[in-house]
Order: structure tokens, then sequence, then C-alpha cells
């Protein structure tokens, strides 16, 4: 009995050493350490979340930039004063979201109505005729104009509902193709997106000098994609900081696209 009782003691600090054994472990890295640090709405092309929290991964993910920040087709963007001229320049940052993660850039140029870049500007109609397009909401005062951000949202009404020769300004936007991945997706600003650019036009002017953009973009009116009626749409002089509303047919309006990012 002695002996058994020996053998038994002599084996008891192994049986408790375990336990204390597999309770050291390794601390799990932050997903921002692993590259998890994204949220959802900064990766519009899918994303993967972490396995132990709440952070994303994704290979695009939408940058976040200021108004007047230089945009690249590379998805990336600097201030004016870190401007790469290495690189091809896609637009001048004019909005952002409230949410800071994505926003609209503007090309820095005008276009004609077969959507080529143009470095004087080509007048242009809104609409050839007097029809309300009946999916876009009548904005009748300049209050709710400067709050409508919907450029892309407007355009594909205003083109679904016509060809170029009808509703030339807006198809001059989605004709306009300066890269592959971007071919169809430009549109005609909203009107809150043209109180936008005049709001802060110094330092998006300053941005369009610095890429070699057109020297007159804040020198004549501009058309909007927002309609007021069936025989005006909202347009604006970026140089000034009011909108207008006038006829769809006059053809001395500008057009200068814009993208969402």
């Amino acid at each position: 009995m002695k002996h058994q009782l020996l053998l038994f003691s002599a084996f008891v600090p192994f049986f408790y050493a375990a336990p204390v054994m597999a309770a050291t472990c390794t601390p799990t890295p932050e997903c921002a350490a692993q590259g998890y640090k994204y949220s959802e709405e900064e990766c519009p092309h899918g994303a993967l979340k972490c396995p132990n929290g709440d952070g994303y991964y994704c290979a695009t993910p939408r940058p976040k930039c200021n108004i007047g920040d230089i945009f690249y087709t590379d998805n990336t963007c600097v201030a004016v004063t870190n401007h790469n001229s290495s690189k091809t320049v896609l637009g001048i940052v004019v909005y952002v979201n409230a949410d800071g993660v994505g926003g609209q850039i503007m090309a820095p140029w005008w276009l004609d109505k077969n959507g080529n870049r143009s470095s004087s500007g080509v007048g242009m109609y809104w609409s050839t005729e007097y029809t309300d397009v009946l999916e876009l909401p009548n904005i009748i005062s300049e209050t709710l104009a400067e709050a409508d951000f919907d450029s892309c949202e407007n355009t594909d009404k205003i083109v679904a509902a016509g060809n170029a020769s009808t509703y030339p300004a807006a198809w001059a936007t989605r004709k306009y193709a300066p890269t592959t991945e971007t071919a169809g997706k430009w549109c005609l600003p909203a009107a809150g997106i043209l109180r936008n650019i005049q709001k802060n036009w110094s330092a998006i002017g300053t941005a369009v000098n610095k890429v070699g953009g057109a020297s007159n973009l804040n020198n004549h009116w501009v058309w909007s994609s927002s309609e007021y009626s069936n025989r005006n749409a909202w347009n604006a002089d970026l140089d000034h900081s009011i909108l207008y509303n006038y006829n769809k047919d006059t053809n001395y309006y500008y057009v200068v696209p814009v993208l969402a990012f």
C-alpha cells in the first residue's frame, strides 16, 4: 500500500499541470492589423468580414476624399499640393457623401454633344421638346433644388425617356468615356451638385487649374439633371451663388459631367 501511495503522488503534478498549460494562449490580432480595416459601405464590390470583429477587407475600397481633391483613374485622391503628374486625372472631387465615404467627381472640362472633351465648351439643349419626364420629380423651389444630389439617378431617368436627339445634354454625359471602366457611368450633375460646386469653387477651381482643365468652367451656364417643369430645367452659372431654371430648349447652356465614386 505504501508503494502504491508513493507512485500515485509522483504523478499528481503532471495531472494538474496540464490544464494550466492549456490556458496559456496567444491573443488574437486585431482586425485592422490583419487588413480588415474598412466598413461594409466602403466595399461596394464585395468584402470579407473579420472572423473575430466588425471590420471588413476589400481589394478596391471606396476612397475617402475631400472637396477639391484631385481624383485619378487608379481610384485614389490627393490634395492639390500632392498632385502626381505621372498619374492620369479622372476628375475633381465636388461632393462627398454624408458619411464621408465616396461622393461625386467632376470632369475638369466641357463636353460636346458626342461626349467628347471640349476645352472651350459647346452649348446644347436639355431637351428639344417640352415634355415632362414623368419619372423625375418637378422641383419647384431653389431650396429643394439645392437638396437634390441624385445626379446619376436623374440621368438614368432622362436617357430612358428618349434618345440623344431628344435629350442631348444627358446623353452627352453617357457618351463620355475617358476610361473603359467608367464608360456609360458619367452623369448630368443634379442641381444640388452644381450649388455645391458654386459654394466650393475656390478649392475646386484651384484643382481644375492645377490639372490643366478648361479655364472658363466658372464663366458659363451649366445644365443640371434636375427638372423644374415640362418646360424648364435647373441650371447654374458656377461663378454665381444661386440656381436658376430656364427653358429646356435653350441651346447655349454647357455640359460638364460628374461621376459617382
